[in-house]
């Protein structure tokens, strides 16, 4: 966990000072190492590509949007369209003899947070279980970190893919978590793994490398002495070498809706899509002079004023993602905001998200229920299948409200994000359409009027009714 300093306002745990400065894009080196090379991918590696891939469809199993293809030409021109793309960016992998390989990507690319991952690794078999195959890795990853600059370094895959998994923490990798019905890939759920390296990591990930790499690490016949799992005090965790190619179930690749401009009427107030000339003066009374509600949102607040904060709530309304709603209490009045966020109606996937309660709100049978309301009409009139609650690790109180309401702990993202010039760990949380009716029937339960007695006190919580046995 990324360490810590109280902020001197409001005494809350913030993140460290970072530098700002946004990485570069990668470009189009050549990385130059001692078994082989790794440059730029270009057109007329397809040809080289195609021998080693043809016939290999399992190499292919795991990739989410390509492959196998049925022709040489069909191959070409998805290593022709995969050439041109700044992101996903690749690079081709390229023997001591000077013919291609293999190849990998460079995508998800974020400058400003400097976070970048590696991914569509594509090993053929002649490359498969290679020093080159592993040199092209630290090739790259000492080209991220030490000539682009960025903070972290992330490895993805299907949970299923026991080989991925394995290379990722014999690179040197560390397993952070898996996440449900994170996306379809080829008509089927998949749930992704997520590991990574951050730039404080990087030097003793290099020095293992370097030494695996060495000349005398190998014996007259070329068999390794020292292991670079063993090198990186990793072990696997996947499945055994040769196992069957496991997928996911086949799921309904229809996409979800997007969000609409809806009114949620509940028993103690109402979700209504944000009007600021409706909303702002009520919300800057609810929630303008209150800097701590503020600490832990990305990119927003505290505000000057009420001028100043009328002017983001304009700007929100006129976004698509993140879409936000304003909490009305049973007067009309706007006492809390939110928003649903990083929308992929294509994954069926969205997040809960940019949460500020007013005090008057807060603990209140209305801040229940507006979470109910809006996970309701996502799952049952959207039809989404992964809905997400991300924060700040050190947002003590939002990770006991996730749980509170149903969600599940997933992982915490090492570095994920530069937020207000100070780096952020983020914990993942996450409800499923299949935990949905179980979760459905807890908040009505608690919501139900039977569950208050005549002071308003409830009889049972919703954390018991929700019973997580997992800790966050």
């Amino acid at each position: 966990m990324t360490a810590s300093v109280s902020d001197p306002e409001t005494g809350q745990p913030i993140g460290l000072p970072v530098d700002p400065t946004p990485a570069p894009r990668p470009g189009p080196v050549t990385l130059q190492g001692r078994y082989g090379r790794v440059e730029k991918l270009k057109p007329e590696h397809a040809a080289d590509l195609w021998k080693v891939f043809a016939g290999q469809d399992q190499v292919w199993t795991y990739i989410s949007t390509d492959g196998p293809f049925p022709s040489e030409q069909e191959f070409t021109d998805f290593i022709a369209m995969r050439a041109a793309a700044e992101d996903p960016y690749a690079y081709a992998i390229i023997d001591a003899t000077g013919y291609a390989v293999g190849y990998f990507t460079l995508l998800r690319i974020v400058p400003q947070m400097r976070v970048i991952e590696v991914g569509h690794v594509l090993y053929s078999p002649a490359l498969q279980r290679t020093p080159l195959g592993t040199e092209a890795q630290y090739l790259l990853a000492r080209y991220i970190f030490e000539t682009l600059g960025y903070r972290r370094y992330e490895w993805k895959c299907n949970s299923f893919n026991a080989p991925s998994r394995r290379a990722a923490l014999r690179y040197g990798f560390t397993y952070e978590g898996t996440f449900r019905n994170y996306i379809i890939a080829k008509g089927r759920n998949r749930d992704d793994a997520w590991f990574s390296i951050f730039d404080g990591e990087w030097p003793s990930r290099k020095a293992s490398f370097e030494r695996w790499l060495a000349p005398e690490n190998f014996g007259a016949e070329g068999q390794q002495k020292v292991s670079l799992a063993t090198l990186n005090g990793s072990s696997a965790d996947a499945a055994p070498r040769g196992a069957m190619q496991t997928v996911g179930p086949p799921v309904d690749t229809t996409p979800a809706r997007w969000p609409e401009p809806v009114m949620l009427k509940g028993r103690f107030g109402t979700v209504a899509r944000l009007d600021p000339a409706r909303d702002a003066a009520a919300l800057w009374a609810a929630v303008g002079d209150h800097r701590e509600l503020w600490t832990y949102i990305s990119s927003a607040g505290p505000f000057a004023d009420q001028k100043a904060l009328t002017a983001w709530l304009a700007d929100r309304q006129t976004k698509k993602d993140p879409y936000f709603y304003t909490v009305l209490d049973q007067n009309g009045l706007a006492v809390g905001l939110l928003a649903f966020m990083a929308i992929r109606p294509q994954m069926r996937v969205v997040e809960i998200g940019s949460i500020v309660y007013g005090p008057a709100l807060q603990r209140t049978p209305l801040a229940t229920e507006t979470q109910y309301l809006l996970a309701r009409y996502a799952f049952e009139t959207l039809g989404y299948r992964r809905y997400e609650w991300k924060c700040n690790s050190l947002n003590a109180a939002s990770r006991r409200a996730a749980l509170r309401y149903g969600f599940s702990f997933e992982a915490i993202f090492r570095q994920h994000m530069i937020t207000k010039g100070r780096t952020r760990d983020t914990a993942w949380y996450s409800i499923s359409d299949s935990e949905w009716p179980a979760r459905k029937t807890s908040f009505e339960r608690w919501l139900g009027p039977d569950n208050f007695d005549d002071k308003g006190r409830q009889k049972i919580s919703l954390a018991a009714l929700n019973v997580k046995p997992q800790n966050a």
